[in-house]
C-alpha cells in the first residue's frame, strides 16, 4: 500500500482475500477487507471497512464513515456502500447484551451484503406477505427485508425491528434452484438498485 502497511492474503469460503488493519489519525482502528469473489460477481469496487461494534454503538454510522474517508483522504464520491443506519440500534443491543440465563440473545451482525433476492410465495393467503425481497449476506442470511401483500401493501423488516425475532428468517436462504424445485414457490436474484427502490418504499409508507 501506498502508506507502507503490508497486506495480507487469506482464503475465504469463497476465494481469496486481502485485509489489513489500520489506526486513523483519530485513534480508531479500522480493518479493510478485499474480497476477489465480491468483486468479481457483485461488481464491489474495493475493500470493505470494519469497525469495532462499540464504536458503532456510540457513534452511529455516518460519523464513521466521515471520520475514515477523512483520515484516509478520500472523499464521499470514493464510497462505494454504506452499512443502514438503523445498524446503529442493532450495536447497541449488542453492547447492552449480557449474556445471562434470562437474557434472550442480541441481533446478529451480518454483513456486507452479498446478494439480493425476490422470492413468491404463489398460495399465500391474503393476510400472509405474497412476496419476499431479501439482502443477503455471504452465508445468505438475510440483512433487511421487504414483505409485499396481496393487497399492494409494503413491509420492511430488519434486525432493527423492535420484533425481529418474529419477523427476520431464522434460517439462510436456499440456493435460488432449490427454491425454485417447490411448485409452491418461485425466485431470482434481483440487483442492488431494485431492493434499495422497494426498500425505500417500504420505509416510506411505514411512517406516520
Amino acid at each position: 500500500m501506498r502508506n507502507g502497511l503490508e497486506v495480507e492474503t487469506f482464503a475465504e469460503r469463497r476465494g481469496d482475500a486481502s485485509g489489513v488493519f489500520i489506526k486513523l489519525a483519530s485513534g480508531r482502528v479500522i480493518s479493510l477487507v478485499e474480497s476477489q469473489h465480491l468483486i468479481a460477481h457483485h461488481h464491489e469496487q474495493g475493500p470493505t471497512a470494519y469497525v469495532d461494534v462499540h464504536e458503532v454503538a456510540d457513534h452511529g454510522i455516518e460519523f464513521l464513515v466521515n471520520d475514515a474517508v477523512t483520515c484516509l483522504g478520500l472523499t464521499q464520491h470514493d464510497v462505494d456502500w454504506v452499512a443502514p443506519s438503523e445498524n446503529q440500534k442493532i450495536a447497541l443491543d449488542n453492547v447492552k447484551y449480557t449474556g445471562g440465563p434470562l437474557s434472550p440473545p442480541p441481533p446478529p451482525c451480518p454483513g456486507p451484503a452479498d446478494s439480493y433476492v425476490h422470492g413468491v410465495w404463489l398460495k399465500a393467503n391474503e393476510d400472509e406477505p405474497a412476496e419476499y425481497y431479501d439482502e443477503l449476506d455471504a452465508d445468505r442470511y438475510s440483512m433487511r427485508g421487504v414483505r409485499k401483500y396481496r393487497d399492494g401493501r409494503f413491509e420492511a423488516c430488519s434486525y432493527a425491528s423492535e420484533n425481529w425475532r418474529d419477523v427476520m428468517p431464522e434460517g439462510p436462504f436456499p440456493p435460488i434452484d432449490e427454491i425454485n424445485r417447490d411448485p409452491e414457490f418461485a425466485a431470482k436474484e434481483i440487483s442492488r438498485a431494485e431492493f434499495e427502490t422497494l426498500w425505500s418504499q417500504a420505509t416510506r409508507s411505514a411512517r406516520p
